[in-house]
């Protein structure tokens, strides 16, 4: 989405400043690894991108592929064990962007809170024509119920 593409520019446009050389060089190594790099970071803010449900489709299709017991007998051990890594980081990510729900009653509320306000201040101001107190509650269970709990239980089932 725009939202995450724009975090990422902004992000890697400052790793790229002349004064991290040093941490782009013990991080990557060179340009091979700087590349790999920035393929793993795009992937990892992608994966923080719960609306697109095409995005999403993928990554349950990589799932599945990766530890849904369907054997390709022509792939390495090296290819199954590096894309049940990248997709565990992926799913890492994502339990990471919605922390908040597998909280504290009371760190759930202020990030929630904040969420809403922000949504709603949002509506007001007329950058979104969705008016979230009309649905919040609904959407908050569907959240749960479609999102947070099965990401929990994936990450429970790959251990």
């Amino acid at each position: 989405s725009v939202a995450e593409q724009n975090s990422f520019d902004i992000a890697w446009n400052m790793f790229m400043d002349d004064r991290f050389s040093n941490l782009r060089q013990a991080a990557c190594g060179g340009p091979t690894g700087l590349k790999r790099f920035r393929q793993m970071l795009v992937n990892m803010v992608m994966a923080t991108d719960v609306i697109d449900k095409e995005l999403n489709g993928f990554r349950n299709a990589r799932w599945e592929r990766a530890f849904g017991g369907d054997t390709d007998l022509e792939e390495s051990e090296k290819d199954k064990v590096d894309r049940k890594a990248t997709i565990v980081i992926e799913h890492l990510i994502q339990a990471s962007d919605v922390a908040h729900t597998m909280q504290h009653w009371h760190i759930y509320r202020k990030w929630n809170s904040r969420l809403f306000l922000e949504m709603y201040g949002a509506f007001v101001a007329g950058r979104s024509d969705k008016d979230p107190s009309e649905t919040w509650y609904e959407g908050e269970l569907a959240f749960f119920d479609y999102y947070v709990i099965p990401l929990a239980k994936k990450l429970a089932e790959c251990g």
